[in-house]
């Protein structure tokens, strides 16, 4: 009986030790993705019959994060490491031409809690177009990307 109590001590300080909030990172305290909308060259909002859009990670590491059907919006992770920029390469069909724009922006960090540590925060977010077909303009809607709730840019078709 004596050699039950300890495993059972320690198994009774491992079920009590977490909270609700220790273990479960709930949406909107990890770090913000970019939200991206798209607009046709008469300045309404376009809704795409297929994107696919890849992004540089760094490293020669590109990986495509969007490829959808009838989409009017996109939430993009972008790079977290302190590189300052990353690289979106937007295509309207799978072979189609590819568009390149680069993102830059100051990174900040903000502690969340014990589950989700810490979030990246971008500041001074700007846009370039570097290769225009099919995107022909990027538009800048918020110069900082702290929530998903707006759109950060507007690719013009």
């Amino acid at each position: 009986m004596k050699k039950l109590i300890f495993p059972f001590l320690i198994l009774g300080f491992l079920l009590t030790s977490c909270e609700n909030d220790d273990d479960v990172c709930v949406s909107g305290e990890a770090t913000p993705r970019l939200k991206i909308k798209f607009k046709s060259a008469d300045n309404k909002v376009l809704t795409l019959d297929s994107l696919y859009l890849d992004v540089d990670y760094g490293n020669n590491n590109i990986l495509t994060v969007v490829r959808a059907a009838k989409v009017d919006s996109a939430l993009i992770p972008i790079r977290v490491d302190d590189a300052g920029f990353t690289e979106l390469y937007v295509r309207k069909t799978k072979k189609g031409s590819v568009s390149k724009i680069k993102l830059n922006y100051n990174t900040t960090s903000e502690y969340v809690s014990p589950a989700c540590g810490f979030k990246r925060l971008y500041q001074n977010l700007t846009g370039t177009l570097e290769t225009a077909n099919p995107v022909t303009k990027v538009e800048l809607n918020q110069n900082q990307i702290i929530n998903e709730n707006k759109a950060h840019l507007y690719l013009v078709f």
